[in-house]
């Protein structure tokens, strides 16, 4: 009796052993051999590169997008690679930079496809924001297409021709019987890819459907409040299939809205660009996606997709798939979605400005295209900025000591990693670019002296308060 406790007790042991010799996240981080990039969105601007080194040290560079070989290092007070200290709750590496430590919380695990770079690590949390933390896993190599015109994949078209390269949903559809409980409009609520998304979807009596997916930008799960920030609108319209008892939604054509998003002004979208995809014999499958299958359940008619992060909705009772909630909008169907977006965009255009919001919008996707600088300034639309300024309290002082005219529209934003010594104003909450618009001409605010409350507005050149223009294509 004694011998079988004590060989109870030897097991016990054992696996105890084994479960406290799991290494800690931060462990497996650190002894690793990767390049670990630091940043939000998708790379594009104020990326932070960090190489762990013996003797716990790191080298941290400030670059200009993932993968970037050139950067400014940050440094400890005596010039040194700075140190690093792992927290006993294995979720916490502190660096140890000059001025202020660098603290990274490991919030869950985080994979994404960034412009054909597959990056691994976590979603983590430093400085009261969410910011991605990965290295390269794999590097998409371009096609034979892409090698023979690397400067667009897509084909540019006109927004005139792109309806006649929709394909015709209608053709070969099989009706489903008109009782079908399926039919009609719905609403649901997702995520996709930690973007929350605003879904619609309509299915016809005749076999076909349509689904229109509204996505904002990324942001933690548990997040009280979603984002306004909108990053696309995408529209797919295909037809219903039945297989395995079930019903499947299979893609035939896939537009895609994007809109500028550094400064957006919510009100007020600015499109970027309109792509479309279709599935065709002619084509191939160019829609990429996982299936997409619809199911009733206790009375519910549910939406899976295994694209698709589940948001539990008020009295739903399946808690695995996306609940569909009857709807009495229609709508807008892809081919109009085109003439729209279009009639929209010309329209913005010929009044771009009404608001200090338009302005931080035109500036910021006027900056998207000029390697994220305003003039030769870089800014940080992924930090601080802002609108609630009134031109009266930015009198500017000219040379000679008059008053300058106030500025029409107003916004700040935080400088880049690479312009914090340049003409950036000092105020309690950090220090700021301040940008002013006067008679369709962009300046910017300047302290000639830093000890002092004058300020003067300078002419930003060589930056035109130019629309960008609407890019349609074909993939």
């Amino acid at each position: 009796m004694v011998k079988k406790f004590l060989a109870v007790l030897g097991i016990l042991c054992l696996f105890l052993t084994i479960l406290g010799c799991k290494p800690k996240e931060t462990d497996e981080i650190v002894s690793s051999n990767k390049t670990w990039y630091l940043y939000q969105d998708q790379g594009e601007n104020d990326t932070v590169s960090i190489k762990f080194l013996k003797n716990q040290r790191a080298e941290i560079k400030d670059v200009s997008t993932i993968n970037g070989k050139v950067g400014i290092n940050r440094f400890d007070n005596q010039f040194n690679n700075p140190k690093y200290v792992l927290n006993r709750d294995g979720r916490t590496i502190t660096f140890k930079t000059a001025k202020k430590d660098l603290v990274l919380k490991i919030e869950k695990t985080y994979h994404e496809n960034v412009y054909g770079k597959h990056m691994k690590g976590y979603s983590v949390s430093s400085g009261g924001d969410t910011y991605k933390f990965a290295y390269i896993t794999k590097v998409d190599k371009p096609s034979a297409n892409a090698n023979s015109n690397k400067k667009d994949l897509s084909q540019s078209i006109s927004a005139k021709q792109m309806p006649d390269h929709i394909i015709d949903v209608n053709s070969n559809s099989k009706p489903l019987t008109a009782n079908n409980a399926m039919i009609g409009n719905y609403n649901f609520k997702t995520i996709i890819d930690y973007r929350r998304t605003d879904g619609n979807l309509t299915i016809n009596q005749n076999g076909t459907y349509q689904l229109t997916l509204t996505e904002h930008s990324a942001q933690k799960l548990n997040d009280d409040t979603d984002s306004k920030v909108v990053m696309e609108t995408l529209i797919e319209s295909g037809q219903v299939q039945s297989l395995y008892g079930k019903y499947y939604l299979t893609p035939k054509n896939l537009l895609t809205i994007n809109y500028y998003y550094h400064g957006q002004n919510t009100d007020r979208l600015l499109p970027k660009s309109v792509n479309l995809k279709v599935n065709s014999k002619a084509t191939g499958n160019q829609i990429k996606r996982a299936n997409i299958r619809i199911e009733t359940d206790s009375n519910q008619l549910y939406l899976y997709s295994g694209d698709y992060t589940v948001r539990v909705q008020d009295g739903q009772s399946n808690k695995n798939g996306n609940l569909l909630t009857k709807s009495d909008t229609a709508q807008t169907d892809l081919r109009t979605a085109i003439t729209q977006t279009q009639d929209y965009y010309n329209k913005y255009k010929e009044s771009p400005l009404s608001s200090n919001a338009d302005l931080m919008q035109l500036a910021g996707a006027i900056s998207d295209n000029n390697d994220k600088k305003i003039g030769n300034l870089g800014v940080n639309f992924g930090g601080q900025y802002g609108t609630n300024l009134q031109p009266t309290d930015y009198q500017g002082i000219s040379v000679n000591g008059s008053k300058q005219p106030l500025m029409q529209y107003m916004f700040l934003v935080s400088p880049s990693a690479y312009s914090q010594n340049g003409p950036a104003v000092t105020t309690t909450k950090g220090k700021f670019l301040v940008y002013g618009s006067l008679d369709n001409r962009l300046f910017l605010l300047k302290q000639p002296d830093k000890d002092s409350t004058t300020v003067t507005w300078t002419l930003v050149k060589d930056f035109p308060l130019k629309v960008p223009k609407l890019k349609f294509s074909l993939d």
